[in-house]
């Protein structure tokens, strides 16, 4: 047996054979071209031409957040920037294919000195790149094939595209040697429910070596292990009996939200981004809506949305929880998370620039629209509208922001606890708001300095990081202080473990993916309130994530039952 570990990403556990992914694409030398400016520009504008088409007829194929991230990264292919940096070097005398090579390097250069959303499209350039090459070579793009039988994939990563035309029911698992917990491969892999884990060192190697051999995943432990013993098959085929019997089991749930053994209800609302999200979460059993991203709605414009547009679009997206609580982000945008419609000057780092309420600097006016279209549709609907800002760092902020919602008509205000700074403001800040909802997938990022796409930093970006837990501790104890709400809206909230541990830390609610919130309430309510706080407190003590994990998981004795 061989056995390597990485990060569980997806919750689930499988075993069979495997196929491995290789999209090494071979990589052109500076051998000057042969043929003329022309021949080559013309070789090179189809081939980007071409894959651009592609990916929109994927994303055509697909709905949700990959439709979202393959919309943007068809955009990116598209870039007139990309073509007019490559001409640069075919006039240069080299092949349309180096030139397409040296053009993507600058760019990734430049997406990763920037940071945050603009650093995380490295890996998308380079998809872009591979597959643009293979235009011009006239060879086929390695593509995922049809499984016959039920298989784990396994890739040095997956890209968009990759996963485009997944054969979902054919996947057992996906195990990556990059990537992080809030990789593109690790959301598509929530949001489709297949087991996933990421940042595991060596995978593709062993499948080398491996091939043909049976492979047993346990995306709990994050262990995989090629030619698994009888024992072991064993013990993964009894882990997913598990998951089946609690896919059926009936969840404890009242008005409140869902109930622990104690009979402690705990909301657990659902992240959204596009109308189609709201179907969803209606049907996942959502206590309502813990983030609504709006800034998803307007990625794609180059003109503000109008009042009456904002209006109505929010007035869609609330109708479905009538009576229930929908929490509404106002736009995260900002240098790192381009909009066409709002103009910045040049930052050195954009991840620590203008971005989500710093907008305010000399765009207020998008701000108090977009309030004013909130409250519209607040009025047009009975559903119980909150909103909240991003960003925030100081408690004058928070305060300001509050007051602005007022103006309004807007009664319930808060805000993202997602920066450090924050933190070691909790008391203050939960004295003049509402409620706040800490994001950590953006705190995890600025604790402990590391780039959320970062394979090698990818254990910085682990949400079980004790200094992360520590962080949610203090926010919740200042929420319980001053009666002020405090969720989580972050993937960490969609780690069925580790949202039990944020409720014994003093969460008072939870906001997950949709595809994730059955896992959740599941561990919720198969615990006491008592086993909780249990479990976070020794999950708060460890030095490290594993122990963190591993200590908490010791205190939750039903996950093993449930296959979690």
């Amino acid at each position: 047996m061989t056995t390597l570990s990485g990060i569980p990403a997806s919750s689930g556990a499988a075993v069979g054979p495997f196929f491995l992914l290789n999209t090494n694409i071979p990589v052109p030398t500076g051998q000057p071209s042969h043929q003329s400016f022309e021949t080559e520009g013309h070789a090179l504008n189809l081939a980007i031409k071409n894959v651009g088409l592609d990916l929109e007829a994927r994303a055509a194929r697909t709905t949700g957040e990959l439709q979202e991230i393959l919309l943007a990264t068809a955009e990116i292919a598209t870039d007139p920037a990309i073509a007019e940096e490559a001409a640069g070097f075919i006039a240069s005398g080299h092949t349309a294919s180096y030139a397409m090579v040296k053009a993507t390097e600058v760019f990734q250069e430049l997406l990763a000195a920037s940071g945050g959303y603009l650093a995380e499209r490295v890996s998308d350039v380079a998809n872009i790149r591979d597959r643009v090459l293979c235009e011009i070579a006239g060879i086929p793009y390695p593509e995922i094939p049809h499984f016959e039988v039920p298989t784990v994939l396994i890739a040095q990563d997956l890209s968009p595209a990759d996963t485009a035309d997944l054969e979902t029911d054919k996947i057992l698992a996906i195990v990556t040697a990059g990537g992080g917990p809030t990789s593109h491969t690790a959301i598509i892999a929530r949001s489709n429910g297949i087991a996933a884990i990421v940042a595991c060192p060596g995978v593709v190697d062993s499948a080398s070596v491996n091939a043909g051999a049976t492979v047993a995943v346990d995306a709990t432990t994050g262990q995989i292990t090629f030619n698994p013993d009888l024992a072991l098959k064993a013990e993964i085929a009894s882990k997913i009996e598990k998951i089946k019997a609690r896919k059926s089991r009936v969840i404890a749930r009242s008005a409140d939200g869902y109930v622990t053994t104690d009979g402690t209800a705990v909301p657990i609302y659902a992240n959204i981004g596009r109308l189609e999200d709201t179907i969803a979460a209606v049907a996942a059993g959502a206590d309502g809506v813990g983030l609504l991203r709006t800034e998803l709605l307007y990625l794609d414009r180059n003109d503000a949305p109008t009042l009456e547009e904002q209006t109505a679009i929010y007035t869609e997206l609330f109708q479905p929880f009538a009576g229930q609580k929908v929490v509404i982000r106002t736009l995260d945008a900002g240098a790192d998370k381009p909009m066409g419609f709002i103009n910045f000057d040049h930052e050195p780092n954009p991840a620590l620039g203008v971005r989500g309420y710093r907008t305010i600097f000399g765009h207020e006016h998008l701000l108090r629209t977009q309030l004013q279209a909130i409250a519209n549709a607040a009025k047009a609907t009975t559903a119980e509208v909150w909103v909240m800002a991003p960003m925030i760092t100081l408690p004058g902020e928070a305060a300001a922001f509050v007051a602005m919602a007022r103006e309004y008509g807007l009664t319930k205000a808060g805000v993202m606890i997602e920066v450090p700074a924050a933190i070691f403001h909790a008391d203050e800040i939960t004295k003049v708001c509402h409620f706040v909802s800490i994001g950590t997938n953006d705190l995890g990022h600025y604790l402990h300095a590391a780039d959320r796409e970062s394979a090698p930093l990818a254990g910085f970006n682990d949400p079980w990081q004790p200094a992360l837990l520590r962080a949610v501790h203090q926010v919740a104890q200042a929420g319980i202080r001053n009666n002020c709400p405090v969720g989580v809206c972050g993937e960490a909230a969609s780690d069925a473990a580790l949202a039990s541990v944020l409720v014994g830390l003093g969460v008072s609610s939870l906001s997950c993916s949709v595809a994730t919130l059955a896992d959740v309430a599941q561990a919720i309510t198969a615990h006491s309130l008592q086993q909780l706080v249990l479990a976070g407190n020794v999950a708060i003590a460890a030095n490290t994530a594993q122990d963190a994990k591993n200590s908490a998981r010791s205190q939750l004795s039903e996950l093993v039952n449930l296959g979690l």
